[in-house]
Parts: structure tokens; sequence; C-alpha cells
């Protein structure tokens, strides 16, 4: 580009005096710098927003670490920067399990899309009558993957806590089944 008389110049910081601890204003002066290189680092635009947001989670949560050593954007760069590889990685995971449960259930059950839509429907069914602790336990442990650890941390309890949940959720979902199942068969 320097051939052609072109020289990327770096954008000048916005001209807004800071006080570190108006998460808002450094929210509003620099959220379009954030997103902006999140973009450049490889995010897509489905996801550039939650990595903004994330920024600023961390941001709100270390401000009182910021040393003023460095200019803020370059920290809020290193903290966009580490939040694309994480979610990068997460989504890849994400991918993959997705990819490997669809596999799964395609070579296992070949199903009719309509008769898929009437499993789904009857698996909402099935979740709304559980209590609300069983049903949010069971949906991000069977349905996300999720591990104990990272559903306690999620909601606030220990890991026993959410493997007994998970144990009582799917005893009451056998249950509710069983019975659907037993009244099926007593109708002619």
């Amino acid at each position: 580009m320097a051939s052609l008389g072109l020289a990327l110049q770096p954008e000048p910081e916005p001209d807004v005096r800071l006080d570190l601890s108006d998460l808002e204003a450094i929210y509003r002066a620099h959220s379009a710098f954030v997103r902006r290189n999140a973009r450049r680092l490889g995010c897509d635009d489905d996801w550039a927003d939650d990595v903004v947001h994330e920024v600023f989670l961390v941001v709100a949560r270390r401000l009182g670490e910021f040393r003023q050593e460095a200019s803020i954007r370059t920290w809020l760069f290193a903290i966009t920067y580490r939040a694309v590889q994480r979610m990068a990685r997460d989504r890849a995971r994400y991918g993959r399990r997705q990819r490997d449960l669809a596999l799964a259930e395609a070579t296992r059950f070949p199903v009719e899309p309509a008769a898929r839509s009437e499993a789904t429907e009857y698996l909402r069914l099935l979740l709304s009558r559980l209590d609300e602790a069983k049903r949010v336990v069971f949906i991000l442990a069977e349905l996300e993957g999720m591990t104990s650890v990272e559903i306690g941390g999620l909601l606030g309890v220990k890991p026993p806590t959410v493997d007994s949940r998970l144990r009582a959720a799917r005893t009451a979902l056998g249950r509710m089944i069983a019975r659907e199942r037993a009244r099926e068969r007593s109708q002619p």
C-alpha cells in the first residue's frame, strides 16, 4: 500500500476526558473501537456484539486493576483479542458438538421432519411439566452438553446440587414417559 502513497495511520484516541470509574463513558467512547477490532480479528457480524459485551463485562470487573501504564485502547484491544479467541474456540466446540449429535441422531434415528417436529413438541411439553430448577439443569446438561461444574457456576449452586437436580429431572421425565406409554397401551 505504501507504493500507492497510502499509509495506514492509527486512529487517534477520542478526545474524551475519562474518569476511569465511569464505565458508561468508557463504553460510549470505545465500543466502536472494540467492535471494529473484533471484526478485524475474525468475528462475524452475528457475534461481534457478543464480543463487545463480553469485553465490557471484563472491563467492569477489572477496571480497578487498570493502572494507566498503557492507553485504555491498548488494554481494550488486549481484552478484545482474548475474548475473540475464547468465543471462536467456544463456537468451534459447540459446532463440533452439534455436528456430532446430528450425525449420531441421523444414523440412529432416520426420522422424517414431521416426526422430528412432533418429538420436539413432546419434549417441550414434558419439560414444561418439570419445576424450573430441574428443567434448567436438564436443558443445560442434556441438551446443551454443559458439565455440572459449568452449570453450578452459571446458577450459583454447587456441582452436587446440579447432579441431584439432574437425577431428579431424569427420574421425573422417565415417570412421565412411562405414564404416557401406559395410557397409550390402555386405550383401544
